[in-house]
């Protein structure tokens, strides 16, 4: 996967990532783990699951470049799409890793809060899915204290 986002990153004239586009010689984990990362991750599992359909492209009449995360978790959570399924599951896998990894450096035993434009899209599945949790205690031996960390999803209220 990480030839084909640099590939991508450096490419793709996708919506989400105009603004970030130009060499890449490293892969940050915020390429991956923001909002933005949903149409690569969408365009990798594409690739590799050439058998799911790309419902957002062939049935909403879009255009690749045009998909944006809010797309991809809107198809995905609301109309159970496999493909979008698949690309939040991994989005999710990948968060928790990371969030798990800076709680682990910062021992927030106060509790974590997740925030942000992808985290309100995709509180349903966090919430009645076992990836963000079972990826976040990943920690080996230190995995019962990562289970004494609180986890808080902050609501946007308009």
């Amino acid at each position: 996967m990480l030839e084909f986002a640099k590939e991508f990153l450096e490419t793709s004239d996708n919506v989400e990532n105009l603004r970030a586009k130009g060499r890449v010689h490293r892969v940050s984990i915020e390429r991956l783990c923001a909002g933005p990362a949903l149409p690569l991750i969408y365009e990798f599992f594409a690739n590799k699951y050439s058998d799911l359909k790309r419902t957002l492209e062939t049935e909403q009449g879009k255009h690749f470049n045009e998909l944006t995360a809010e797309m991809i978790v809107e198809h995905g959570v609301k109309k159970r799409d496999p493909l979008c399924l698949k690309v939040i599951e991994k989005f999710t896998e990948i968060f928790a890793v990371e969030v798990g990894n800076t709680a682990l450096k910062t021992l927030p035993y106060g509790g974590i809060y997740l925030t942000g434009g992808v985290t309100a899209g995709i509180q349903e599945y966090l919430l009645h899915s076992d990836t963000f949790l079972e990826n976040f205690y990943a920690k080996g031996r230190q995995e019962k204290k990562m289970r004494k960390m609180p986890i808080f999803i902050v609501k946007h209220e308009i």
